[in-house]
């Protein structure tokens, strides 16, 4: 975290100061290297005071908001009962306080496993793009929007594994200081205790989808368009200009592009091909160029060729002539989502509007179950790791990173393995999608009921 931290103040100031230099308020020399110089003399000044043993005590405004927050603290927990009633939030039982105990523990691991991985990402993130930074030199505000479509695509992506990770490091914990033992002896069996974990993993579930569908596709979009718009300049993917493009419209047309541009409506080299169900060329219309109006499309310098069933050729060449087709301009220039960044129903629309065309489908079908099956990881990693966990009672923090690795790789190998049988055809989509999920949602109740409660 804390190199995060000098690494973006070193950003920050290093592009500040270039803007200053390009704007000749500074001179281009000092602009470059005050940055150095500064971070040389405080990275000298804190060797200098480790070296001394010099410790600056905070500031009197650090220590007085610390009090203060001590005694707003302290005013929250021995606030009088209104009226002898009990607060709404006070427990009425043991067992729901051993609940909200539990759900504020996991919590707890869960927020900072989130909180590593977004450091990750970020970290990560920043050593692959910071050169293009300092090369373009965007605002601020555009890293910091990218970050904010990019982190929580990120996070959801890598949800199941940290509520594997806060599921395992839960259950060490409380059994490594025996607090599991203590409410088996109490009454509570691991299966009451497991609930709370099982049902915020149920609700975890539920949330992922719900994300998948209604923010994910308008975050990658809007994350894109930033990318590559704003922060490198370029034209919009759906108005760069495309050299030869073949266009599968319907099983029996098919177009060849050689050049389309999308901002004046042009395409240039233009064929059409027509087929019949079996395949035989009926006509091929071949022009310089195509142009699209709202009235339908213009065609300049070619020719329209009818083939007979007999194979006769008739050539009819036109200098300009104007077509019915059903496609539009539109058809050309949209480009198609990633498979990963489409909601469950843009890639059914999508699969659907293949299998129209007549193309394979089968590699989307598997993505499409897959989009269903992989919410439910979050609640399979959960049924996984509870036993798995309660195998090293005594286990660490180093055993429960070397579970959350071996169970994610196993799950992994599986998912990957099935996904592979499918494109082979040695496996249905629907059940290379599901598979890693049902083989480790029955290792995972097959453990769980063998466990001692």
């Amino acid at each position: 975290m804390g190199s995060l931290a000098i690494l973006v103040a070193y950003y920050l100031l290093l592009t500040s100061l270039e803007g200053l230099a390009l704007s000749r308020r500074l001179p281009a020399w000092f602009a470059i290297w005050l940055p150095n110089l500064i971070f040389v003399i405080i990275g000298a000044g804190l060797v200098g005071a480790e070296i001394q043993r010099v410790r600056v005590p905070p500031p009197r405004w650090w220590w007085a908001l610390v009090e203060r927050a001590r005694g707003v603290a302290e005013v929250v927990k021995q606030a009088p009962l209104v009226a002898g009633r009990r607060r709404h939030w006070a427990p009425r039982e043991s067992t729901h306080l051993i609940d909200r105990y539990l759900i504020r523990s996991y919590l707890t691991y869960f927020g900072i496993a989130v909180a590593v991985a977004s450091v990750l990402f970020i970290v990560v993130d920043l050593l692959q793009t910071l050169d293009r930074y300092l090369r373009v030199k965007p605002p601020l505000v555009y890293i910091l929007e990218h970050f904010l479509y990019r982190l929580p695509a990120a996070v959801y992506d890598g949800l199941p594994v940290v509520t594997l990770v806060a599921t395992i490091f839960l259950f060490l914990t409380i059994s490594r200081y025996h607090e599991l033992t203590a409410l088996k002896a109490a009454g509570v069996s691991l299966y009451r205790v497991s609930l709370p974990i099982i049902g915020l993993a149920i609700l975890t579930s539920i949330g992922a989808a719900l994300f998948q569908e209604l923010v994910l596709p308008t975050l990658n979009e809007r994350g894109e368009e930033l990318d590559r718009v704003k922060i490198r300049g370029q034209r919009p993917r759906h108005l760069q200009v495309r050299s030869r493009i073949w266009f599968r419209s319907s099983d029996t047309r098919f177009f060849r592009l050689e050049l389309l541009d999308p901002v004046t409506s042009d395409m240039h080299g233009v064929t059409i091909l027509e087929i019949d169900k079996n395949f035989r060329l009926v006509n091929r219309l071949d022009a310089t160029l195509a142009h699209w109006t709202p009235d339908g499309w213009e065609f300049s310098d070619g020719a329209l060729r009818e083939i007979s069933p007999e194979g006769h050729v008739l050539t009819v060449p036109f200098a300009v002539t104007a077509l019915d087709l059903p496609e539009q301009i539109q058809d050309f220039t949209e480009i198609q989502k990633p498979v990963n960044a489409m909601s469950f129903m843009e890639l059914r629309g999508y699969i659907a509007q293949l299998q129209e065309s007549g193309h394979q489908v089968k590699k989307y079908l598997v993505e499409l179950y897959g989009k269903l099956a992989f919410p439910l990881a979050h609640l399979v990693m959960v049924l996984v790791a509870i036993p798995f966990a309660l195998q090293s009672p005594r286990g660490g923090r180093l055993v429960g990173i070397g579970l959350a690795i071996g169970i994610l790789a196993g799950y992994m190998v599986v998912h990957y393995s099935a996904i592979a049988f499918a494109r082979a055809d040695l496996l249905p989509p629907l059940l290379a999608a599901w598979t890693a999920n049902v083989v480790f949602l029955g290792i995972g109740f097959a453990l769980l009921f063998r466990a001692r409660t």
